[in-house]
């Protein structure tokens, strides 16, 4: 008997993880053709349009440290790569898979995308780094069945001070999860200064989730 095809992964399965280790298995499932089935085949051009974002906030003339948060296959770290090619960029994952896809990834100059690349669950304690990153960048991470308000502000504790963070937020995911509140705190507190924001498309025209936004959420750390 032929061995049945398996079925295509969707962002509606992405969208229904509840947990960690959902993450892990449906990512780990993933990662070989997440760039064809998902990035390419739905016009996703967020990556695109956060990286190019960050640069507005990055000379272009010095090397900066990057840490890319929920770096995936490295979509993200493509495109700051491409634009800020003197970024030295660091990626971190909650799937091993993610990350082997994203260590492929290889600048115009040959060299890799990623100098380092770290598996984390960033709903726990973070551990690789404390006080370290020029900039912070996510774009995909925070969203339905992932990251949340209290995650986006814990994990700046891997940059230094006076570091840059240009982080994307799935609009439906900010409408129903109190990111206000928790921005708030931190500003308040002066963990945080006031940020800036700036809607954006997370897929193109064409794609059967055009219409979809995220808010880009700009501040640095104090």
């Amino acid at each position: 008997m032929a061995e049945k095809s398996k079925k295509q992964i969707t962002l509606a399965d992405a969208y229904n993880l509840v947990t960690p280790e959902d993450s892990r298995e449906l990512y780990a499932q993933w990662a070989p053709t997440y760039d064809k089935t998902f990035i390419e085949e739905n016009k996703y051009v967020y990556p695109a349009t956060i990286a190019a974002v960050l640069a507005k906030h990055m000379p272009a003339d010095r090397s900066f440290s990057v840490i890319d948060i929920g770096c995936g296959t490295g979509a993200v770290g493509e495109e700051v790569a491409k634009i800020r090619p003197k970024s030295v960029i660091e990626g971190v994952d909650i799937s091993p898979e993610m990350l082997s896809v994203a260590a492929t990834k290889i600048r115009l100059d040959g060299t890799k995308v990623y100098e380092d690349l770290h598996e984390a669950d960033l709903t726990s304690t973070i551990y690789f780094a404390s006080n370290y990153f020029d900039f912070l960048v996510s774009a995909g991470s925070f969203t339905i069945g992932h990251l949340g308000a209290f995650e986006l502000i814990d994990v700046i504790q891997v940059c230094r001070s006076g570091a840059t963070i240009v982080v994307g937020v799935n609009q439906q995911h900010w409408e129903d999860n109190d990111f206000v509140s928790a921005i708030t705190e931190a500003v308040d507190k002066k963990v945080i200064t006031r940020p800036q924001y700036q809607e954006v498309d997370i897929y193109a025209e064409g794609s059967k989730h055009f219409g979809d936004k995220a808010r880009v959420v700009i501040f640095k750390k104090v």
